[in-house]
């Protein structure tokens, strides 16, 4: 029931913080990830025919395909992209319920110009007009890196 992106991001760093002489980061990974793994999803992995996956690809690949279908990918990327602001929720808690599914669903293959202008879009006017004064201007007409800062460090400062 874990997230199989989280889990995946924190094995790689994990294994990252690992250096075996003459070892390839790819042989500690491989070697390692039936260890990260628990009930169903180990007996999963075992179930596969190792012998057959040469690279560490294969497994995070088949491993996302079982634990995290395309349907849920599709359903994540639903909640981002049709996103409303309700009533009385502060900009700091839009701003991370609309970051839940960004976080579960990494792949979501939307551009960052995208993200913020799906938030931005789908906020309460007054929380625009607020953002907009902030930037001096329109939020939209900053580039996608600094807007989305200017949105995140002003979500902050309103929690």
């Amino acid at each position: 029931m874990e997230d199989p992106n989280l889990h995946l991001s924190v094995f790689l760093k994990a294994c990252d913080m690992l250096k075996m002489k003459g070892t390839s980061i790819d042989a500690i990974q491989w070697c390692l990830f039936p260890f990260s793994l628990k009930e169903k999803a180990r007996a999963w992995l075992h179930s596969l025919l190792l012998a057959s996956i040469t690279t560490w690809g294969e497994p995070t690949r088949v491993f996302l395909a079982k634990f995290f279908p395309p349907r849920n990918m599709a359903s994540l990327k639903n909640q981002i992209t049709s996103f409303a602001q309700q009533e009385y929720e502060s900009l700091c808690e839009e701003w991370e319920q609309f970051k839940d599914p960004l976080r579960l669903c990494p792949h979501h293959g939307l551009q960052k110009w995208m993200v913020v202008h799906t938030f931005y879009k789908r906020i309460r006017h007054v929380m625009r007009s607020m953002i907009d004064a902030v930037a001096g201007g329109t939020l939209m007409s900053k580039p996608e890196d600094e807007a989305y800062n200017l949105i995140e460090e002003m979500a902050l400062s309103h929690c």
